[in-house]
């Protein structure tokens, strides 16, 4: 009851208290670890585009997927948890069963990303090469974030914090951290085909004896089917955003800020439209969502959109560091990013509030839907926001 109470909070004060004490840090630290991924990004990024160009055509649905399915399993361990259907503890059969379905998971819709990329490029032997690079990097990739995931939502859990405030953002932040370093972890790997088949090796074996201690239910399936035709829809619609990056990669690269700062766009933004989500996916599922338009859903947008500021220029001031670092070239504060970036946070927190509720009535699991649906509509909103700020600057 107490946690239950904590949760809600005893007022319109523990939403800003929530924002600023809770989510706000996990923010901070989320846009620092996005950086990381960053100076992949802008270090290979060259390489990447003259030499394996159907990776950024897959790269921000691969992102957002990831994102997708291990922010939906973070919604869903804090509905379980709070149910009290699922113990706080990464031995509980039911964190072994959701890793392994959210990772099979994972592999399904690269096929249709691929497709896309492999399409719109045209290279057979490139295309071939990228589908097992992705391929092998999404399962260590998936394996990590399995656990990840699982520990984050359990141990605010525990010390009476809210999971919702915390789990989604942090692990769709520590799944870009790892997406594009693993990717170009194995894309350099290819070439030398002995440690690759070892490593392939390695990850089915992994596989294969997660799904056999996870001991699957029917119920497992028919959850998994749900969150299967969300994810893989979403997949083919996120191949906008790749479309997009792929398009106009030569204008990004140009601008070099952008080519180190795009992971941190799409990530905080999908990250502040899933806090929004998976708290009203876990009110309905509690029974304790208000009116439509109520108070207390719009001072937390308010808050968090003002939050957006701050989160828009650490992200801007580190990302002149990371390219004077990389590059050696002086980049400057980009005010039209810094001033319109809370407008795009502003429009994906809607979209994700209305999408937890349209779910509920239309039958399916808010927890299914919700995440998922809005960090891929939070990609294609920053991949245009990102495209039109550098077209302004070149």
């Amino acid at each position: 009851m107490s946690l239950a109470v904590g949760r809600n909070g005893s007022g319109r004060q523990s939403f800003i208290r929530d924002a600023l004490l809770v989510s706000f840090p996990a923010l901070v630290v989320c846009v620092f670890l996005d950086f990381f991924s960053g100076v992949f990004l802008g270090k290979f990024f060259t390489l990447i585009r003259t030499r394996y160009p159907i990776i950024l055509v897959i790269l921000p649905g691969l992102m957002g997927m990831r994102g997708n399915i291990f922010g939906a399993l973070a919604s869903r361990f804090s509905t379980m948890l709070y149910l009290g259907e699922m113990e706080p503890s990464l031995r509980d059969r039911k964190v072994m069963r959701n890793i392994f379905l959210s990772i099979v998971l994972s592999l399904i819709p690269v096929i249709f990303l691929w497709t896309v990329g492999a399409i719109k490029v045209g290279d057979p032997g490139v295309a071939v090469a990228v589908l097992l690079i992705v391929f092998m990097s999404t399962v260590y990739a998936s394996l990590i974030l399995g656990y990840s995931t699982a520990l984050v939502s359990i141990i605010p859990f525990k010390k009476g914090l809210d999971p919702d405030s915390v789990a989604a953002p942090v692990i769709t932040s520590v799944a870009d951290l790892i997406t594009v370093p693993l990717l170009v972890g194995f894309m350099l790997l290819y070439p030398h085909r002995s440690q690759f088949a070892l490593m392939t090796a390695v990850a089915v074996f992994l596989l294969l004896l997660l799904g056999w201690r996870a001991k699957l239910t029917k119920r497992d399936i028919e959850n998994t089917r749900e969150l299967l035709m969300v994810v893989g829809g979403l997949a083919l619609l996120s191949s906008i955003s790749g479309s997009l990056l792929e398009s106009y990669s030569e204008v990004i690269e140009k601008t070099l800020i952008f080519s180190v700062m795009y992971p941190m766009v799409l990530d905080t933004t999908g990250n502040i439209g899933s806090i929004i989500g998976a708290k009203t996916s876990t009110k309905i599922h509690l029974g304790e969502l208000e009116g439509l338009f109520s108070r207390s859903i719009l001072l937390e947008i308010g808050t968090y959109t003002a939050l957006a500021f701050p989160l828009a220029l650490i992200g801007n001031l580190i990302s002149i560091g990371v390219v004077r670092f990389l590059f050696g070239k002086t980049v400057g504060i980009v005010l039209p990013f810094i001033l319109l970036y809370p407008f795009i946070v502003f429009v994906a927190m809607w979209v994700a509030y209305f999408t937890a509720i349209l779910g509920d009535r239309l039958g399916l699991d808010p927890d299914n839907v919700t995440v998922p649906t809005i960090t891929t509509l939070a990609d294609i909103l920053s991949t245009l926001f990102v495209v039109l700020v550098a077209r302004l600057m070149v």
